[in-house]
């Protein structure tokens, strides 16, 4: 239980010093929003909320981008789920670029290398199981455990009785 604990606790440590979160964005023009500029390897990026008209494009070309073009320069994602985009095996410098009239509330979250994120979420994983492995050990251990029965030869008993006898007055003949 002790080391399922410990093996969760490493793998989600790595997974957060490997995070890197996104919630503000400068604004360059009149409706454009850019993210600060993203350096990614092998990277996984989740975006949250993303902008009906944004994307990720690379650094290279945010200058060029605007609210008509964005669709040839941004990249495509890998899947898009409920209010998100996830962009799997990044390389290169990006930035997340939104055209709103407001400031977008729009999240980008790096979580890293692939490989590495994976690693870490196997950790966790491992660890869970692990530590409800555990918990079901401790938890069958304390049902199973009956008291010690002390064992009684029937010597004992004779002993046992004859000494009470003995303590009561009445002597043992001799």
């Amino acid at each position: 239980m002790v080391a399922g604990i410990a093996l969760a606790v490493i793998g989600a440590n790595s997974l957060r010093s490997n995070t890197t979160n996104v919630t503000t964005f400068t604004q360059p023009a009149p409706g454009e929003y850019v993210s600060a500029e993203l350096v990614l390897n092998d990277s996984v990026v989740v975006v949250r909320f993303p902008a009906s008209v944004g994307g990720m494009v690379p650094t290279l070309d945010v200058g060029a981008v605007n609210a008509t073009n964005i669709g040839s320069y941004a990249i495509a994602s890998n899947s898009t789920a409920a209010s998100t985009e996830t962009y799997i095996g990044l390389r290169g410098d990006f930035n997340y670029v939104a055209f709103s009239s407001t400031q977008p509330t729009t999240k980008v979250v790096v979580a890293g290398t692939f490989s590495g994120t994976v690693r870490s979420g196997l950790l966790v994983l491992a660890g869970i199981v692990c530590a409800i492995a555990g918990i079901i050990v401790v938890i069958v251990g304390i049902v199973r455990k009956n008291p010690a029965k002390k064992a009684t030869s029937p010597d004992d008993e004779y002993y046992t009785k004859r000494d009470s006898t003995l303590s009561s007055g009445l002597r043992r003949p001799e």
